[in-house]
């Protein structure tokens, strides 16, 4: 149940009422782009990939959120933090971002951007109460390739907390949606995590950095730990994906370095309600951010942490 101090669960399940459109809006229109020009370019990388998907899918959620809840600060992929409208927007003076085609990969978390020549105001996104987190298109490289295995994200931040979140699977049309302290569902219906142990009967699912080249030592050491104790490793390449596949039962765990808060808010609200656990290599609480987020099904948890463990000494101690 929620305290006097958190959102009420109403409020968070009308935002998830009202973003499913938007979303639906998202997949068909991602389904159409797929196969035709998506004028593909990299950001910090040849890996790092953009294209007008990612964008114009971005589009469609914000303004949704905008017009619906303009009280909400926002946090999206391609276009950076937005803050909620102000009612004095009109006093404020102008203040935005570098256009898009200027921007580096890893623009500042609290950069406000003017959308569609909207004044904010620069302090309104510290004042939100909710943030939205936003992911156009999870698995951008799958996607790319003509993969089904790519996702539309929305979650909802109350600080630092994944308090609702929604994730659907544009290609198989699959929608996993939670609440905090409310359960998670697929498709309407409710989902747990898998009960399997110890980690020898479970298959787990991973994911590889950008900037892979950098930490490849600590890559290939946490694939072999993981290959010696699990069942099976898998990659799908988007970690939305993994991670409703872990909230269903049918991964057990899942860890992954240097994800982004835009790929982690919906889904950690979804396999936590789902029963599953969410922390970081030492075993702390995960918010969306930290360097190493390390998902399970709560039966192995501890055990995955003690494997994984000797990663901590392999990856720079600023990293941690």
């Amino acid at each position: 149940m929620f305290s006097s101090e958190l959102i009420s669960v109403q409020t968070l399940e009308d935002r998830i009422q009202k973003i499913l459109p938007a979303m639906e809006r998202c997949a068909h229109h991602l389904r159409e782009l797929q196969h035709g020009d998506l004028q593909v370019s990299s950001k910090s990388n040849p890996r790092d990939l953009v294209t007008r998907a990612d964008r114009e899918s971005e589009e469609i959620l914000i303004d949704a959120i905008q017009t619906c809840f303009p009280e909400d600060s926002i946090l999206a992929e391609e276009s950076g933090a937005t803050a909620a409208r102000s009612s004095s927007d009109r006093d404020i003076n102008f203040s935005s971002t570098e256009p898009d085609s200027k921007k580096g990969s890893h623009q500042p978390e609290n950069q406000i951007e003017v959308r569609q020549q909207v004044k904010v105001d620069q302090n309104a996104s510290t004042a939100a109460e909710l943030q939205w987190v936003l992911d156009p298109l999870d698995g951008t490289v799958n996607y790319t390739h003509g993969s089904p295995q790519y996702a539309v994200s929305a979650g909802i931040m109350k600080g630092d907390e994944c308090v609702a979140g929604a994730i659907l699977h544009p290609v198989s049309g699959d929608l996993y949606t939670a609440i905090q302290g409310n359960g998670a569902f697929k498709n309407g219906k409710p989902i747990r995590v898998s009960t399997r142990n110890p980690l020898s009967n479970c298959l787990v699912v991973t994911g590889f950095p950008y900037s892979r080249q950098e930490f490849l030592e600590t890559l290939l050491t946490g694939i072999k730990l993981t290959l010696q104790n699990a069942r099976g490793l898998r990659r799908t390449g988007s970690c939305c994906v993994d991670m409703t596949y872990l909230a269903e039962g049918i991964f057990d765990a899942h860890y992954e370095f240097f994800l982004k808060p835009w790929d982690t808010a919906a889904a950690t609200c979804i396999v936590r309600e789902a029963g599953g656990s969410v922390t970081n290599l030492a075993g702390k609480k995960y918010v969306p951010g930290m360097t190493l987020m390390l998902a399970s099904n709560g039966k192995i948890q501890n055990e995955l942490l003690e494997v994984l463990k000797p990663l901590q000494t392999l990856m720079p101690e600023h990293y941690l």
